[in-house]
């Protein structure tokens, strides 16, 4: 019972301390030192962005760390300096939870209710959502291809990243009424618990760690028909003024955190080595020379392929390549199944709009779809040109919108290249049109390290599909929501 009270009498302090410091300091801690036998004075090596008027108001000061452990402010500096948070201590405070260890460290550790702990997570993420989220260069990412010096700064940033898709979703009034939000916002809890409490230091490596990136990666495969399908219901329900843009802004920013959190945990689950449940990858998931037209070669086959088991038959393609200062186009350091990703979903809109414009095989074959590689020192340049008729002028910005597609209710209106409906009216994603979303999230897998992906299309004639990508690593920055 005393233990109870003594972790309820913490709540209430992290309750009272959190109404002191609101709008004034930044609250960075899990970890609470009591000050008993220590007050602070001048000297303090105070947290950055907390005012020390601050720290000498509350009973408790406050350092980077995993959970609540009652461990003495003689070492506290220790814990004070910038980028200690999440190390290698974690394995010590996991048993805070469990309320394993010996000696004289299982006295200073206090057990805390499965209740209460959630409630301090839930505290703790939603101040973690107002930190900044610091973006990485490919420069970086090169420099570092050591699978604990990755992990470490995935264990210290990842928590600030699905923080922040939990708050986006709490910020949607009446969230709580549609169900695909709600099973986001769970999942999104359930990976923040994990990545915070999970163990990662010299004894224990990183099995446990891997296992549970893997584990967030498996369950987040679905999360972008749950986005979609869920502020599509908010939209159609809502009695707020929100329009098309706000929606449209909102998944943007979303996705986004959403494809730099899985590069972060794809990246470190390929550089881990094969006995700590990863890949072994020397460069992880960046190839150092990253050859363009082979990918889109593959992405070719890969549409040709699906385009031939949906609609029976596929059109000829070509691809031609160009460069300003070589023969071929320059190889370059990428990620390639971004590239990847982005290129067959060009290439399968065009392969099927193509396909449904011609009327015969022989009108087939005159409407070959033609893809262009280019390349200088500085940018690559790759355009899929096909001669289906184009889309309608009126369409305008729909092309980039998450609402007209496969997610889009029954009566709003599709894009030709959009999915179908169920016997129940209810949309679903096909093989080849997807959640008919392919274009917009294209676009965010091109920004997210510095490119971009225009659309000009020809009514009557057809579509010219470009991106653009920056091919030195000093330019490759993520690009992420502020």
């Amino acid at each position: 019972q005393a233990q109870v009270n003594l972790a309820i009498f913490i709540a209430a302090r992290i309750r009272a301390l959190t109404r002191t410091m609101r709008g004034r300091a930044v609250f960075r801690s899990a970890r609470i030192f009591p000050h008993q036998r220590h007050r602070h004075d001048a000297s303090a090596r105070y947290l950055p962005g907390t005012t020390a008027e601050c720290l000498e108001r509350r009973p408790w000061s406050c350092a980077p760390g995993v959970l609540f452990t009652t461990r003495r402010c003689s070492s506290h500096s220790k814990w004070l300096r910038p980028g200690n948070s999440m190390d290698d201590r974690i394995a010590k405070d996991q048993r805070l939870v469990t309320g394993a260890g010996k000696g004289a460290d299982a006295e200073r550790m206090v057990p805390v209710p499965e209740s209460l702990l959630e409630q301090l997570l839930q505290t703790e993420a939603a101040y973690v959502a107002s930190s900044k989220v610091r973006a990485v260069s490919m420069h970086e990412i090169l420099d570092t291809m050591q699978a604990h010096r990755v992990a470490k700064f995935i264990h210290m940033e990842l928590p600030k990243r699905i923080a922040v898709r939990m708050s986006m979703i709490e910020s949607l009034e009446g969230w709580q009424m549609v169900p695909e939000l709600v099973q986001s916002h769970e999942n999104l809890s359930w990976w923040y618990r994990d990545v915070r409490l999970v163990r990662r230091n010299r004894e224990v490596g990183l099995k446990e760690f891997i296992a549970v990136m893997k584990k967030i990666k498996r369950q987040g495969d679905g999360m972008v028909g749950l986005g979609v399908l869920g502020m599509h219901k908010w939209y159609s329900s809502s009695h707020t003024d929100h329009t098309d843009e706000f929606v449209n802004k909102w998944l943007d920013d979303y996705f986004m955190i959403r494809i730099g959190s899985n590069m972060l945990v794809d990246h470190c689950i390929a550089l881990a080595s094969v006995e700590d449940g990863g890949l072994g990858h020397p460069t992880g998931i960046v190839d150092t020379n990253c050859d363009i037209v082979r990918i889109c070669e593959q992405a070719a086959q890969y549409a040709k392929a699906l385009c031939e088991a949906q609609l029976g038959r596929s059109p000829v393609y070509s691809i031609e390549t160009s460069a300003w200062d070589s023969p071929v186009p320059h190889d370059f350091s990428y990620i390639p199944r971004y590239l990847r990703y982005i290129m067959v979903e060009l290439i399968k809109n065009s392969f099927k709009a193509t396909v449904e414009r011609s009327t015969d095989d022989a009108n087939l074959r005159a409407r070959p779809v033609r893809i262009l590689v280019s390349s200088d020192s500085m940018h690559c340049g790759i355009r899929v040109s096909d001669q289906a008729g184009g889309i309608p002028f009126d369409v305008g910005k729909r092309i980039w919108s998450y609402l007209y597609g496969a997610a889009g209710a029954a009566g709003r209106v599709k894009l030709a290249r959009g999915g179908e409906n169920n016997s129940d009216g209810v949309p679903v994603a096909t093989p080849l049109a997807g959640w008919g979303v392919g274009l917009p999230i294209s676009r965010l897998h091109a920004r997210y390290l510095g490119g971009t992906l225009i659309l000009c299309s020809y009514p009557g004639m057809g579509t010219d599909v470009s991106l653009f990508l920056p091919t030195i690593s000093h330019n490759q920055v993520e690009v992420l929501k502020k």
